[in-house]
């Protein structure tokens, strides 16, 4: 690989940094010259047809290069915050130094990904603190997601030559050996001709690309996988993701080799599940709005996954038996302490776990589940045991009973779920709101150890006691105490008293 570079200082407002440029080695001099003088990392114009982003230190922008520059270049901007990210710069490691050499190595394979031009370093007194991927600006492009919607229904021309042209792209990266580990919605861009008409597909973001890799098959169906899997948790429908995938096997046995690919069914089915991974990790990251808890809470909607989560979740291994039982153990003590003699609701009940203790204490017991599987296997246990259970298939958020009918309810591994906090209290207000007496529930408490470890990993940590004893009431509950689930455990109950004023004590703090 050529590349030329140079060097621009420029004033900034903590001491001088400099430009260091590295050309491709195809660029015009005169556009080198043009866009050296042009460029300004503060005076990028916002990207039509492109969503802003800023996670993780990246930018996008526009850079309008006067001529003799035939085209806008588009900029990719990489924060190097910390030491460690400027020494992975240095070694050639960085996300931006990658997605240039992948971009560089595509284009020389005559792949379709936008024309590379440039990468810049602004370096200061620590190092690299910043690096811009240039690129051709591909005027007019769409995202893959948003031209889906506009492409019409499955079998119409622009639809169909979509998929044609989609399926090309991905069968000739396989047989070459090259797997795009994040083919999505947005990182497959769609350039249309004059008339309206599909002109090519390009991809983009080619930092996550593998060259040389083992299976060709392997790669062409964990592209599929994952570019159905965005497609699904974006909202496009199955029957158009199934139509997508359709022509991918007649392209690969055209395209020759001994690629066996899977059925478009098949390869469906674990789109599906990449989906619900994927909505759920939004929500718990809080990019997605609480209303899309209604997917979230979909993860166990076929038998296998209810299955798996019955016979593995809290029986495989010991530290699942160890807090099965620390679990049944409190809610049995609660219980007893409590003297229930009421109908009690179980929401959500899952496969029936704590049906067991409930049958103990209460003749009317009633479980509430979003999923018609795990509700399956609940009425299954309690058919077997002969416990007094019925089971409804319902939202928590809208259950379908009278207010104060009963006089517990119950609500285990559910609010850990739940990061909105106006999604929460609505919960916590239709709990309030069908019970008469108690409201025992639980949460991931954030001051807990194993906290510390979901917040090293960039995951949702929990609330805190404070947060929740606010919200419960404003729901309309009284706290009257907190226990936490073994010594080091996030998991902790909380039992609650149905008011109508403003709380006058407090329960006993972990």
């Amino acid at each position: 690989m050529m590349l030329h570079g140079s060097g621009r200082e420029w004033s900034a407002r903590w001491g001088v940094a400099e430009f260091h440029w590295h050309w491709v080695a195809d660029v015009d001099s005169s556009w080198r010259e043009a866009m050296e003088r042009s460029f300004d990392p503060a005076a990028l114009t916002p990207v039509v047809g492109l969503r802003p982003r800023h996670i993780a230190g990246r930018t996008r922008g526009l850079l309008r290069p006067p001529p003799p520059v035939p085209f806008d270049v588009l900029v990719k901007g990489f924060a190097h915050g910390c030491f460690r990210d400027r020494l992975r710069h240095r070694w050639g490691g960085s996300g931006a130094a990658t997605e240039f050499d992948s971009a560089i190595r595509l284009h020389e394979m005559g792949m379709p990904v936008p024309r590379p031009l440039a990468l810049v370093d602004e370096t200061g007194f620590w190092g690299c603190r910043a690096s811009y991927h240039l690129m051709e600006h591909l005027a007019g492009a769409k995202m893959l997601g948003d031209y889906l919607a506009a492409a019409g229904p499955p079998g119409s021309p622009a639809f169909d030559a979509l998929a044609g042209a989609l399926a090309r792209l991905l069968v000739d990266l396989a047989s070459r050996r090259i797997w795009h580990h994040d083919v999505s919605g947005t990182n497959v861009l769609v350039t249309i001709e004059g008339q309206g008409r599909l002109e090519r597909v390009h991809l983009i973001d080619t930092r996550h690309v593998e060259f040389n890799v083992a299976s060709s098959l392997r790669a062409l169906e964990g592209m599929l996988t994952t570019l159905a899997g965005f497609l699904l948790a974006g909202g496009a429908a199955e029957r158009a993701v199934l139509a997508l995938l359709s022509p991918v096997p007649d392209v690969a046995a055209q395209a020759g080799g001994s690629m066996r690919l899977a059925k478009p069914q098949v390869i469906l089915l674990l789109a599906r599940r990449l989906a619900e991974h994927l909505v759920a990790r939004e929500v718990r990251k809080g990019r997605r709005p609480p209303e899309d808890l209604d997917v979230f809470t979909r993860r166990y909607a076929s038998a296998s996954d209810a299955e798996k989560y019955r016979d593995r979740r809290f029986a495989r291994s010991r530290h699942g038996r160890k807090v099965d039982a620390a679990e049944r153990r409190i809610v049995e003590q609660t219980l007893m302490g409590l003297r229930i003699n009421g109908p009690i609701l179980d929401a959500p009940c899952g496969t029936g776990r704590f049906l067991p203790t409930f049958a103990v204490f209460s003749r009317e017991i009633v479980g509430v589940d979003v999923s018609a599987e795990m509700l399956r296997l609940a009425r299954q246990a309690a058919a077997e045991a002969g416990w007094p259970v019925r089971c409804l298939q319902a939202d928590v958020r809208r259950l379908p009973f009278d207010a104060g009918h009963f006089e517990l309810v119950f609500a285990m591994r559910l609010m850990h779920r739940i990061r909105g906090r106006e999604e929460r209290l609505a919960v916590l207000r239709e709990l309030a709101r069908v019970s008469r007496q108690r409201v025992l529930f639980s949460f991931y408490n954030r001051r807990s150890w194993r906290s510390w470890r979901d917040i090293l990993r960039g995951r949702c940590p929990g609330e805190t006691v404070e947060t929740i004893r606010g919200e419960a009431a404003e729901a309309g509950l009284r706290v009257a105490a907190v226990y936490p689930v073994g010594r080091w455990a996030r998991q902790t109950l909380v039992l609650c008293s149905v008011w109508d004023g403003p709380a006058q004590g407090t329960g006993r703090k972990v």
